[in-house]
């Protein structure tokens, strides 16, 4: 069965004074869900919105893990494989194996890294929303807000009067 669609409103601001300040409206308000669009960074938005921690940070820690393991079974096996006994010193030697899965540690955490953060951005997505308006990766802000059709145009005169430019209604 397919999914009802979802409505939305977006809110176009001029500079990001005006988007927090519309941001801090809409959740003081509980007007739905809500996103901010933003071409930068905004640490203070990321305060408002709240959220959880990322869950990259178990990936690379699984990454290093394996890494660790992975160096170790590198250099061990490949000794026990092909022993090779000089004056009677032990085969497997902590020291340089331990350089060999330290560095397995990070490269494996760098690239079990790179892989959380691929698929927790959910990339590559290369369909474009419905929502999608280029002068929101310029030089423009937007706060959306997903809602009920029956809250669009309350929704819409908030956001107008809280200093937006522009308000679109989009049904994602």
């Amino acid at each position: 069965m397919p999914e009802a669609p979802r409505h939305s409103v977006i809110g176009f601001y001029a500079d990001v004074d005006s988007l927090i300040h519309a941001l801090e409206l809409a959740k003081r308000e509980g007007l739905g869900e809500v996103r901010t669009i933003s071409p930068v960074p905004l640490a203070e938005a990321q305060r408002i919105l709240g959220g959880k921690p990322s869950p990259v940070r178990y990936f690379t820690l699984g990454g290093g893990f394996f890494g660790f393991l992975v160096g170790w079974a590198l250099t061990i096996g490949s000794v026990e494989h092909y022993p090779l006994i000089v004056g009677a010193k032990p085969i497997v030697s902590l020291t340089p194996f331990g350089v060999v899965a330290y560095i397995c540690t990070i490269l494996f955490g760098a690239l079990f890294t790179v892989l959380g953060m691929l698929i927790n951005a959910r990339l590559p997505d290369v369909k474009v929303g419905r929502g999608y308006d280029p002068r929101l990766t310029g030089n423009r802000f937007g706060l959306q807000v997903i809602c009920g059709r029956e809250q669009v145009e309350a929704i819409q005169d908030k956001l107008m009067d809280a200093g937006a430019e522009e308000v679109k209604y989009v049904v994602v």
